[in-house]
């Protein structure tokens, strides 16, 4: 394997993480504040998904391979 695929691995496995991180800690907070039990998990999946796909989008644009130096026309 790869150092490239092993750091792109890493990068997709700490995201997944902060992104329960954050869900998990969305819906407690909301459960907390007294909300009902549908907004507690509507939090929840939200932080996931926006935590979730901000961080790959910050993963996939600083892995992605350097533009080609070719100047080909």
């Amino acid at each position: 394997m790869s150092t490239r695929q092993t750091t792109r691995i890493t990068a997709v496995v700490i995201v997944v993480l902060l992104a329960v991180i954050a869900a998990l800690g969305a819906g407690i907070v909301t459960a907390t504040l007294g909300a009902s039990t549908l907004m507690a998990v509507t939090a929840s999946g939200t932080g996931f998904l926006g935590v979730g796909g901000l961080g790959t989008a910050i993963a996939t644009f600083l892995l992605s391979p350097p533009p080609s130096s070719s100047t080909s026309c």
